[in-house]
């Protein structure tokens, strides 16, 4: 068939089609506004493009603007080098780092990012002689080399490689002719239309500017359909013109004759068609619907479509005339909200839903006014008006359909008469707010401030129950598990009812429960006013989730499972889902599609093919986990700019990624972004500064941080962004070195090393010369001294040989006197014993015995003391003691056991003699007395002790023993003799009543005598 045919076959058919039709049909698309709030300079967004960092640039009558998603960047005119020299854009165009414009004023500029310079061409183009150049309306790629630029008379070919300019005029004889659009016509030509109505052709070959031989009239936008066709928009409509056959022909179509502004390419099958506050979709076969935008506060805005770019994520950005710029993409919106939309309503928005009920295509709903029905197949609805709030719904074993309220009692539903007839109870209370059943024959019926009944539902009869001996009030909700148990909800915590058991559940996160539901696992889970909570059945471990968890919100409405084992819960900050295996949150608001933020108790219900439901303040949402879009482009994450002291520097971040810094410099803010525009208030990042920081900081929403007190050295501060799915993209990096002071350099530190040798070289050079010096003196006097001294020991010498001779004469004369007084009480004790072998008087006989005995001991207090070898003012006392014991013993003839018990410690010499003294009157005496009618072996402990710094003797045998009253009462001389002597050694004498004889002697006053023999052992070892 013949491409004529074809051509006029579709344009019949399109007649027809829009000949019959009465109403354009229409499609309706919500979509984010970018306006002045979010930073836009000014509200005719004229020209659109992305460049290939993923920013969004945005050309408007009054400033260029750099967007990524959470903020605007603007560039405005300026008079220093290198600044935009015109701020009204009419078109864009970027390529390879390099931002194209046509401005207003200045004709084509050029953005260089990398060298953060924007560039005038005013010398190439010679305003001079072609001043209608400096007015650029359009800027089209003719390939990767050249762009052609429409201003006005003139077309201009630029080569980005040489940026050379080449003018072409628009020989038309008309004045203030210029290009509004540039599209790619046939055989490397293009076509372009102006504003005057006319079209023309450039021939890139031959570098020519030709008419158009079809002479369409009052063209003002063009556009290739495909190979085959173009679509040319003019002042009374739209015409197609056939390249194979050359043929134009008006394109009847709905839109009319309508004043076409522009065309723009929505995807692969539709072309937007912008008219005068009115925009079109129209496809391959010329059908076409309107498209009517919807803002975030669900208002239709009218406006004119002036420009159009696509993101990497799908998502459609329009430059509009008057209202900014629109973002639109198919999956912005996650989810759809539902309105109830009935006649009789007493408000016809924001009707509040709080519980549903499926059966088969009917979804039943308790509503704040009464009792709704929605039938799917025919989107209708229908409200059971009872004005009052109902408040659950439930279906019994046998199909029967019942509801409750505040205020409306037990409602039953009559299928027959399609209403719903109050069921008469001997209760007073009427608010009915959770209907449960429980069996065949059984529901029970949960009251507001009476409790529960259970209610035969044959003969209506009610049976009061008691779960642990009480009422269980404010009970809004109950759940039959898997095992048959029925868990309930109430103000005062979540019970277990097992046949006639109960449990009491009281360790949940907060005691109002709201809703309960089961897991695939068989947990239960509870909603409270204070956190979700999670209930091991098997174990009875309770797990808590919190908003530091991840909730949005602690106030749990509604709670439900779905098909892969995820936890759905309504908050008072919209939904949560709760993956149960990486136990992550995705929440979800109200920008994602939902009904409202807030939504209501008992709003929450899945039916039968795994749809769930929640209701709220305005509506209610159908999720269907299988078909949330996901975003799955993580987004480029950039470091875009760095603060120092909170003043951005000028050193175009974006693309140099290092900086130097003094060490004063230690303020520094990182702000980063991730250009992603899907919610991407929802990105998330993580961060750190290596050399800093020792791992990753924490996840954050927040797009800044930053570091203080930094020292000296080379950081690398790296930072990775996530979408709202927590997909993490790239990681972005910028090095910073931060200089240390003059005093901390390395230059520094040498000069100063050299500056100490130098000095420390010196120094030794004038040391050495004064050392030379001083030792020529002191050789002197040495050898001054050295005589002198010569003369000096010869004396000394003859001195120090007189010296020994009489230490030797002293020393012989010592010891000699040592031996005769030895010799003399060795005679003496001969002489008393000689005395006491001839003495027949028994009396006189024990006194020489006891003389003898005192003489042999001061003949042992003599030998021990001339045995030292070094003249000392004390000996070891507990050493001394114990071998004089031994040697009385010894002398006595007697067997005696010593025991003894000593602390080493020294005394002093000169009361040695007194310390024998005593101690031989005590073993005298007990040898004596206390031994005479003893069977037993005798024997004889002696201890030494420092008991606070005081001396304690103590002398004890096992003997008959003697009181106090016995020495008082004795005439014996040994005795008094003690008393003389203790009293000269400053001491205390004590008798113990014991078995035996036990004397206890303490030294009095508060200086002590005696020294532990550790403290002075460096005198005495």
């Amino acid at each position: 068939m013949p491409n004529q045919l074809k051509l006029y076959i579709m344009l019949f058919c399109a007649s027809v089609f829009y000949g019959k039709a009465q109403l354009i049909p229409s499609d309706t698309i919500s979509v984010k506004t970018i306006a002045q709030e979010d930073g836009l300079s000014q509200l005719n967004a004229l020209t659109l493009d992305f460049d290939r960092l993923g920013y969004l640039w945005i050309g408007t009558e009054n400033g260029l603007n750099r967007y990524n998603g959470h903020q605007m960047t603007v560039f405005k005119t300026g008079t220093k080098p290198h600044q935009l020299k015109d701020d009204h854009i009419r078109a864009m165009y970027h390529s390879n780092d390099t931002l194209w414009l046509a401005t207003n004023t200045h004709s084509i500029c050029a953005y260089v990012q990398k060298r953060n310079k924007f560039l005038s061409f005013e010398d190439k183009l010679d305003f001079n002689k072609f001043p209608s150049l400096k007015f650029a309306y359009t800027l089209t790629p003719i390939n990767e080399r050249y762009l052609l630029a429409g201003t006005i008379d003139y077309c201009v070919l630029i080569d980005r490689k040489t940026l050379e300019f080449e003018v072409f005029p628009i020989n038309s004889g008309v004045d203030n002719e210029y290009i509004t659009s540039i599209i790619p016509f046939k055989n490397g030509s293009f076509l372009l239309s102006t504003n005057y109505k006319r079209t023309y052709v450039f021939n890139f070959s031959e570098k020519c500017l030709s008419p158009f031989v079809a002479k369409p009239k009052g063209v003002q936008a063009l556009i290739k359909l495909d190979e085959e066709r173009i679509l040319i928009g003019t002042e009374k409509g739209l015409f197609v013109y056939d390249l194979i056959e050359g043929v134009l022909k008006e394109l009847p179509s709905a839109i009319g004759k309508k004043n076409i502004s522009g065309f723009f390419r929505w995807d692969d099958k539709n072309i937007l068609v912008s008219a005068a506050n009115h925009n079109y979709l129209i496809n391959r076969n010329f059908q076409c619907k309107e498209l009517i935008f919807i803002g975030h506060k669900g208002s239709a805005m009218q406006t004119t479509i002036c420009s159009l770019s696509k993101d990497n994520q799908g998502g459609i950005w329009m430059g509009t005339k008057g209202r900014g710029v629109f973002y639109y993409h198919p999956e912005q919106q996650k989810f759809t909200p539902h309105r109830i939309s009935v006649s009789n309503a007493p408000k016809k928005d924001f009707i509040s839903i709080f519980n549903f009920l499926k059966e088969g295509d009917t979804l039943w709903m308790a509503t704040e006014f009464g009792l709704a029905r929605h039938q799917k197949s025919t989107d209708q609805y229908k409200l059971y008006l009872t004005n009052n709030l109902d408040y659950t719904l439930a279906k019994d074993a046998r199909g029967t359909l019942w509801a409750g309220g505040f205020g409306d009692g037990l409602l039953r539903y009559n299928r027959k008469s399609d209403i719903f007839e109050n069921v008469t109870l001997p209760i007073s209370d009427k608010d009915v707010i959770q209907i449960t059943p429980v069996s065949k024959d059984s529901i029970w019926i949960h009251t507001w401030s009476e409790g529960i009944y259970a209610m035969n539902i044959h003969n209506q009869k009610l049976t009061k129950k008691v779960f642990n001996g009480t009422s269980l009030i404010r009970s809004r909700n109950s759940l039959v598990d898997s095992n048959g148990d029925v868990w309930l909800a109430s103000d005062n915590g979540l019970y277990q009812v097992n046949k006639d058991e109960t449990e009491y559940y009281s360790s949940l996160s907060n005691e109002r429960v709201f809703c309960i539901a089961e897991d695939l696992n068989g947990n239960i889970w509870a909603g409270t006013a204070k956190g979700l909570n999670k209930i091991n059945t098997e174990t009875g471990e309770i797990t808590y989730y919190k908003q530091q968890e991840g909730l949005p919100n602690d106030f749990i409405y509604g709670l439900e499972v779905d098909k892969k084992n995820n936890i759905w819960v309504s908050t008072n900050y919209g939904l949560s889902q709760l993956d149960t295996q990486t136990e992550t949150f995705t929440n979800y608001t109200e920008q994602d599609g939902l009904q409202n933020n807030e939504f209501n108790g008992k709003a929450s219900y899945k039916d039968n093919y795994g749809n769930l439901y929640f209701g709220g303040m305005n509506g209610y949402n159908i999720i269907n986990i299988d078909s949330i879009a996901m975003n799955d482009v993580a987004g480029n994450t950039i470091v875009e700019d760095i603060q120092l002291f909170g003043k951005s520097i000028d050193a175009n971040v974006v693309y140099n990624k290092s900086l130097d810094l003094s060490y004063e410099e230690d303020v520094i803010t990182f702000n980063f972004v991730n250009l992603n525009y899907l919610w991407p208030e929802k990105n998330h990042f993580r961060f750190m500064l290596k050399g800093f920081d020792k791992d990753w900081r924490p996840v954050t929403q927040q797009h800044s941080s930053t570091y203080t007190n930094l020292n000296p050295g080379t950081y690398t501060f790296k930072v990775q962004g996530a979408n709202n799915e927590m997909l993490w993209g790239n990681t972005d990096s910028f090095r910073i070195n931060i200089k240390a002071p003059w005093y901390q350099t390395l230059w520094f530190k040498i000069l100063m090393a050299f500056s100490f040798f130098v000095i420390l070289a010196g120094a030794v050079h004038f040391r050495h010369k004064r050392q030379i010096k001083v030792n020529r003196m002191l050789s002197e006097m040495v050898e001054e001294r050295t005589n002198k001294l010569v003369k000096t020991n010869i004396a000394l010498k003859d001195s120090l040989e007189v010296t020994r001779k009489q230490k030797k004469n002293i020393s012989y004369l010592m010891q000699e006197l040592n031996h005769r007084v030895k010799n003399n009480l060795q005679l003496m004790t001969s002489l008393i014993d000689f005395q006491s072998i001839n003495s027949r008087d028994e009396l006189q006989s024990s006194q020489l015995k006891q003389l003898q005995s005192r003489i042999f001991t001061l003949a042992k207090i003599h030998d021990s003391l001339s045995q030292q070898k070094e003249i000392s003012k004390n000996v070891r006392l507990d050493k001394f003691i114990h071998q004089l014991t031994l040697d009385i013993i010894s002398f006595s003839g007697f067997y005696i056991k010593l025991e003894t018990e000593f602390i080493p410690m020294v005394f002093p010499n000169d009361k040695l003699t007194y310390v024998g003294l005593v101690l031989n009157e005590l073993i005298t005496n007990s040898i004596k007395h206390a031994f005479e009618d003893t069977k037993d072996t005798p024997i004889i402990s002696l201890f030494l002790k420092n008991q606070d710094d005081q001396l304690v003797f103590e002398y004890r045998d096992n003997g008959k023993g003697c009181s106090k009253e016995d020495i008082d009462t004795s005439e014996s001389m040994g005795f008094k003799l003690i008393e003389l002597l203790i009293d000269e050694l400053g001491m205390e004498f004590i008798v113990k009543t014991t078995k035996g004889s036990h004397f206890v002697f303490v030294e009095k006053g508060k200086e002590s005598s005696i020294r532990n023999y550790e403290t002075t052992s460096k005198n005495f070892g």
